[in-house]
């Protein structure tokens, strides 16, 4: 997970100076990287690609600040289009040279 995304991304990312949130933030970066390992075959594999990596962090950051700004949210949403749309490029691609 450390070579997707990193603590100091992840914050970066969502603009987060503070440390408070620190460990709920890790949680759900292991929940982001979990769920594009289940919906990307050979997601190890294209991990070793460097483009695969660029969008797998964006995706992951994306999923990341959604979990955490909708975290009381009492209803699922479903994903973006541009999160669906990159999932979906991840999942069908093979050119990640």
């Amino acid at each position: 997970m450390a070579d997707i995304l990193t603590l100091e991304e992840a914050k970066n990312y969502l603009r987060i100076d503070y440390n408070q949130d620190d460990t709920l933030l890790q949680s759900l970066m292991i929940a982001a990287i979990d769920y594009l390992r289940d919906a990307i075959n050979d997601f190890d594999k294209k991990a070793t690609k460097e483009k695969f990596i660029k969008r797998s962090k964006i995706l992951a950051c994306v999923l990341v600040q959604d979990w955490y700004d909708n975290r009381e949210q009492k209803e699922s949403k479903d994903l973006s289009y541009t999160a669906r749309s990159l999932l979906t490029q991840l999942q069908v691609g093979d050119n990640f040279e």
